[in-house]
């Protein structure tokens, strides 16, 4: 028999369930097309597991992407050319991923969602900042010489190129190759 759940891992379970059903729903649907209702019984909870726990869709919409971060931003260890490496790498083989191109569907939801209720774009902001953040400490750390420009815009480069790359894939995969990152990557971390 496994043993019981205290409260506080019940309500991780279940803030866990509800994101889950929240994120595949979102990208399947969207967001407007979703009620809470649906994610509820997605979860398969009641509504009023979401109330408890989030206060609605933009509730989700924040833990979804918190997620997110706290899982997609590590910093990688090596010389500037292992990681360039190690990135195009693994974005090539989580591509193809059924969580990634969901996630990828979701976050193009939150990004709309986000333009049509201002009050939520600090949300989708939040997580862009947070993945420059994560490249410019990665770009801080392992590049040799001076980067090809400002740091702090070659950070933001690599979000344009990681979620261009990854959007045109998903819809154009043999026009727009997993292995186009990897090449990007190398062409515009150059040195000076």
């Amino acid at each position: 028999m496994a043993p019981r759940l205290t409260r506080t891992q019940q309500q991780q379970r279940t803030r866990q369930l509800l994101i889950n059903a929240a994120e595949r729903l979102f990208a399947e649907r969207g967001i407007h097309q979703t009620s809470l209702d649906d994610v509820a019984a997605e979860a398969g909870l009641t509504k009023g597991a979401i109330y408890a726990n989030f206060d609605g869709k933009s509730g989700l919409v924040d833990a979804i992407l918190a997620g997110r971060n706290a899982d997609g931003h590590e910093p990688a260890a090596g010389s500037a050319s292992d990681v360039l490496h190690r990135l195009g790498e693994s974005f090539g083989s989580n591509i193809l991923l059924p969580e990634h191109r969901r996630f990828a569907m979701a976050f193009l939801e939150f990004w709309l969602y986000s333009m049509r209720n201002p009050t939520s774009g600090d949300t989708v902001a939040q997580w862009l900042r947070s993945a420059r953040e994560a490249n410019l400490k990665q770009i801080a750390e392992q590049t040799d010489g001076e980067p090809a420009m400002p740091p702090e815009q070659l950070a933001a480069l690599l979000v344009a190129l990681e979620i261009g790359v990854g959007l045109q894939h998903l819809i154009d995969p043999e026009n727009v190759p997993a292995d186009l990152y990897a090449a990007g990557l190398a062409a515009i971390a150059k040195p000076k």
